[in-house]
This record gives structure tokens, C-alpha cells and sequence, in this order.
């Protein structure tokens, strides 16, 4: 609207009150004159005087309003960025039913309904400077604290753990898909979630186990926060069954063709298509794993799709995190509102709560803000999802008391965490983050190279140069046979039964050669070369028919005859061989020459 309309809306009392902050002089009792003596003033007349009496914060009000948000002042964003806000888009405040008495702001001059008339802004534009972008703050490894303070204890403070995940998804991916197909993992008919026994297997082979150990876990009441683990575990059998590389097979995991495949592929090019499947399919919602949220299986709950959720996420991660640095997730957080990657959670609030349903519903104002639900939604997906694909690495601590923003809520007393994710205190986007988000075109691992894990020695011996990662281990205990601590044979016969599959054989190969030192010997070679012989010294053709002929003399007619010898083979001296594929077409060159051949009963 422009300032004539607005000013138009307003009553003769409010008009004076504003031209009572002007030094125009005018002392008109009509409304249509005070209108045009305001608007000739603020348009054309000299505001110099006026602009005095404006604080610092006032002006930046002005200048983000007209250079950024479009002439509308945003009060939410406005704090983000300053800290507070002007005392004119304050509340007014009540004490014993009277209205507490304020100075009048020169700012009702400029803003209507917390918006700035268009024909007034590029006069103000040419007042108040642009301000400048707001910085993000970012760290370097140095730059982070080694230790953080906690809120459960006056005083107490506890050590921040660094952890580059690049490294561990290098370990994890082949070693959990290894697990699988070797069908160790159980899961849930229905839901497709790990089994206690299934999460047990999957940290025992994940490189350092869990965000968190058994001994940081201080068994807590399921009332009161319940256990902080499992977190990775419980996210890799997720993660392969919504991209395709595991399917349920009765009561657990099998690989498919594509998760075979995935074991030769680039890391990137898996994580990548990982990453792409969970944004788009992903299942459960994250926000399910944040337990002291109830209410979230109502229908009255209305939540939102979670793609359009991790969609607005992984733009804010591309908008505010800078490549390589540390970030604390306050200041994503700030970040990711102020340029404004908002989503919602619900749509309806008043359906969830804490602990009882009519006194904790997060519809009560102050109880279900960002910080209760975008936030806690957002921590999951990092901490669950994305840095167990090794595309943030993570700093974090125990979530005990980390985040206590929840504490003024209704029923959150005994709480000792929302959410076992509150832990979460910086992130960083990896190189391996940065390729699947788009933001580079190549993929360039920052891993460093790993020292050789075997000596070779006579009779097939190994000996292992350092501890072995779960990974290693995994296809080392498949391959080669315990003679002590650190020494192995390799298995000839235990070689040629993995060798069957020619990826499999091939990844052995690269695994031997990666993790020995020098060149293998000649004896390694050898055996190396005459498994693969033997493995390809048979191929399966496909399932075939074994007929019986009456006599040796039809079963002659059979291989010879043009109607019928292209499709079937001699296999004795009355048997002939028919592939499935060639059947149909056996049976009509059988027709040719007058003979049937019986349908096989079922059962």
C-alpha cells in the first residue's frame, strides 16, 4: 500500500499523534488535511531532524526492512541477527489493567502495521545504509573448545568428542552390507527396523562402535529420556532397505543385486544415491526417534511430508555451512532461519505434548517452537542420517542436560534430555557431504591413507602390522584361517568358495594388494590366479529339461531332425537336454513330427 492508503486507515487521534513527532508546524483539525501534510513532509520535506531522534537499532530496522524483507520489518529475524529488537515492535506491557507508558518512537512515521508504505521506501533506502550480510561464524579444529559446559551440575563441564566420518562410512558401508549378506541381520516383519541382537552385531563391526558406549548410558526412565543408544545401528539397516541395496527375506536382510553390486562401486557414487533415496523415501520419521514427543501417531497431528522437511535441510546446509568448517548448531540454527530455509513440523501443535495430553500439548504458547520441534527433527537427521553417511563429521557430547530449552514446558520436570540427539554441538561438511549436496562436481576423499595391515610369509602366513578395522576383519576371518593373535594362513578352500562371485573376487584381489606391504609374492600369485581358474572353469547355463526317450532311435530323430535339434541335446543314449528358454519351441517342432511331449504333474 502506499503511504496515502495507509495513512488513510488511521484515526484522527493516531494521525495527530504522528504529526505531534514532526516538525512541520501543521495544526489542521481535518483528516484529509493532517493526510496530506504528514504525507508531503515524509515524501518530500526535510527528515533530517527526525532521523536524529532514530537509535541505532531503529535505523537497522529501516535499512532491513527496505534492503532486505521487502519494506515488512521481521521481528524473528530481526533478533537473530541483533539480539533484540526496537521497544515500538515490543509488546506493550500491562500492569493492573493499566497500559504502561512509553515514549512515543519517530518509527510509527515510517511503519504501518509493521510494513513500510512503497512509495516511502526508496526515499528511506537512500537513508539508511544496506547492511551487510550477515557473517557466519565458523571454526577451525583449533578454534573449538575442548571441553563444553554441561547444565546438569553448577560448574561441571564435560570433553567435546571430534569424530571425521569419512573414515567410518569408508569401513561401515562394506562391512555392514558384508553382514547382511551373510544374513546376519534380523529385523522387524513390518517395520524393517534391527533387532536388539541385530543392533548388537551391527556395532560390533562399525567402525568405533556407536556415537555413544554402554558405560555413557546412565540408564534413565523412559519417562525421564529412556537410553541414548542405539544411533548408528539402528540408521545403516534403514538406510540400505529405502535405497534398494537390502530387502527383507522372512525374518532378515538380504542383499540384492544392486547391493552386490555396491560393494565394487565408488563410495560416493552409494552414499550419494543412499543420501538421494532417504531425502525422497525415508522411513520412519525422524522425529519418531525424539520418544518424549507424544501425540505423533494421532491422526489429528497433521505432520508434514518429510521430504519437503529434509529438502529445506540440505539447502540450509549448502547455504550455511561453509565447506571444511566447524559450525555449532545454535548457529545453524540462527543461520537457517535469518535466511529463511523455515519448514513445518505440524500443522497442528495442540495434537502433540509432554506427558499428559491436556496440560503438556506443545499448542501452549512457548511449548512447541522451534526449538522444540524443527530443532530436535533437525539434530536426528544430522546426527541419525547424514553423519552416519558420513556426509557432516560431528562434535558432540552426552545429550544429558545439553539443551534444557524445553524446561519451562509443562510436565518436562524429570526430563534429563528430549531427545537422545541434544548431545549434537557442531558440524562440519566433509568433502564426501559436499559432492552428494551438489555443491562440487567431484568427489575428493580427505582420508587419510591407512599404514599396510599385513606382512606376507611363507606357507600363505600373514601377520598383522596393526589392529585390524571391523571391516578388514570381516573379509579377513572369510578368507584366511586364526592361528593366533596376530597370525593368519590364507585359506586356499575358504578362497575358492568367496571367489565365486567375480566382484567378490576382484574386491579380495584389491584387499589383499591394499593391505600388505610391497608387492605379494610369488606364492599369493599363484594360488590368487589358480582360484580364479577354477572359478570360471564352470558357468551355470540355466535350468533345463532331461527327456526320456522310448528308444534310442527317437532320441536320435530328436538330435538330428531341423524341427527339433536347435533346441535340445543329446544326453545319452535315449535322454535328450531341452534349456527352459528353448521349451516352447522344442514342443512345436515335437508337433511337427507327431509327437507330444506329457505335461510334468505339479507335485
Amino acid at each position: 500500500m502506499k503511504l496515502h492508503e495507509q495513512l488513510n486507515l488511521l484515526t484522527v487521534d493516531e494521525l495527530k499523534q504522528r504529526r505531534d513527532l514532526t516538525p512541520t508546524g501543521d495544526r489542521s483539525t481535518r483528516k484529509a488535511d493532517i493526510i496530506e501534510a504528514l504525507a508531503q513532509y515524509l515524501l518530500a520535506g526535510d527528515l533530517s531532524s527526525v532521523w536524529q531522534r532514530l537509535s541505532a537499532l531503529d535505523i537497522d530496522a529501516i535499512a532491513e526492512a527496505v534492503h532486505h524483507w521487502g519494506g515488512r520489518f521481521d521481528p524473528v529475524r530481526f533478533r537473530l541477527r541483533y539480539g533484540k529488537i526496537p521497544e515500538y515492535f515490543g509488546r506493550r506491557s500491562y500492569s493492573w489493567g493499566t497500559l504502561k507508558v512509553e515514549q512515543p518512537s519517530v518509527l510509527k512515521l515510517f511503519f504501518y502495521q509493521g510494513e513500510i508504505p512503497e512509495d516511502l521506501l526508496p526515499r528511506l533506502a537512500g537513508l539508511a545504509p544496506r547492511p551487510a550480510e550477515l557473517a557466519i561464524t565458523t571454526l577451525s579444529d583449533e578454534d573449538l573448545p575442548a571441553t563444553v559446559a554441561s547444565h546438569g551440575a553448577a560448574g561441571a563441564s564435560e570433553p567435546l568428542r571430534l569424530v571425521a566420518t569419512e573414515a567410518l562410512v569408508r569401513n561401515d558401508l562394506p562391512a555392514v552390507l558384508r553382514l547382511i549378506g551373510q544374513g546376519g541381520i534380523a529385523v522387524g516383519p513390518k517395520t524393517g527396523l534391527p533387532s536388539s541382537a541385530a543392533v548388537a552385531k551391527l556395532e560390533s563391526i562399525l567402525l568405533g562402535g556407536d556415537w555413544y558406549q554402554p558405560e555413557d548410558d546412565l540408564g534413565s526412565q523412559r519417562w525421564a529420556g529412556g537410553a541414548i543408544r542405539p544411533i548408528r545401528p539402528f540408521a545403516w539397516p534403514l538406510l540400505l532397505q529405502v535405497a534398494g541395496l537390502a530387502k527383507l527375506d522372512g525374518s532378515k536382510l538380504a542383499l540384492t543385486a544392486r547391493g552386490s553390486k555396491a560393494l565394487s562401486q565408488p563410495l560416493e557414487t552409494v552414499v550419494s544415491h543412499l543420501f538421494e533415496r532417504w531425502q525422497a523415501k525415508g522411513a520412519p520419521d525422524e522425529l519418531r526417534r525424539v520418544d518424549l514427543i507424544k501425540g505423533q501417531t494421532s491422526r489429528s497431528a497433521q505432520l508434514s511430508a518429510l521430504a519437503d522437511r529434509r529438502t529445506v535441510i540440505a539447502e540450509a546446509l549448502k547455504d550455511c555451512c561453509p565447506v571444511g568448517r566447524w559450525i555449532s548448531l545454535d548457529e545453524f540454527f540462527r543461520q537457517m532461519r535469518f535466511r529463511n530455509h523455515d519448514f513445518e513440523v505440524t500443522y497442528n501443535a495442540w495434537a502433540l505434548y509432554f506427558s499428559d495430553p491436556n496440560y503438556g500439548s506443545l499448542g501452549t504458547e512457548g511449548f512447541g517452537g522451534f526449538e522444540i520441534l524443527q530443532a530436535r527433527y533437525i539434530l536426528v537427521y544430522l546426527f541419525e542420517y547424514l553423519a552416519t553417511l558420513g556426509l557432516l563429521d560431528v562434535a558432540y557430547t552426552s545429550p544429558y542436560h545439553a539443551r534444557p530449552d524445553y524446561s519451562e514446558a509443562w510436565g518436562t520436570d524429570d526430563f534429563l534430555f528430549l531427545s537422545r540427539y541434544d548431545g549434537l554441538r557442531y558440524v562440519r561438511l566433509n568433502a564426501l557431504g559436499a559432492f552428494c549436496l551438489g555443491l562440487t562436481p567431484d568427489y575428493r576423499p580427505t582420508v587419510e591413507k591407512k599404514p599396510p595391515l599385513l606382512a606376507t610369509g611363507a606357507d600363505l602366513g600373514l601377520t598383522l602390522l596393526r589392529d585390524p578395522e571391523p571391516a578388514e576383519r570381516l573379509l579377513l576371518e572369510r578368507i584366511a584361517q586364526h592361528l593366533s593373535a596376530d597370525r593368519w594362513r590364507l585359506d586356499p578352500d575358504a578362497l575358492l568358495r568367496e571367489s565365486a562371485d567375480a566382484n567378490e573376487r576382484g574386491r579380495i584381489r584389491d584387499f589383499l594388494d591394499a593391505a600388505t606391504v610391497g608387492e605379494l609374492p610369488a606364492e599369493f600369485c599363484q594360488l590368487l590366479e589358480s582360484v580364479g581358474e577354477r572359478a570360471t572353469a564352470l558357468v551355470d547355463a540355466g535350468s533345463a529339461r532331461l527327456i526320456r526317450c522310448k528308444d534310442a532311435a527317437i532320441a536320435a530323430l530328436l538330435a538330428s531332425d531341423p524341427s527339433t535339434a536347435p533346441h535340445c541335446m543329446r544326453a545319452g543314449d535315449r535322454l535328450v537336454c531341452v534349456p527352459d528358454p528353448k521349451l516352447a519351441a522344442f514342443r512345436k517342432g515335437l508337433a511337427r513330427l507327431g509327437l507330444v511331449l506329457p505335461e510334468t504333474p505339479i507335485g
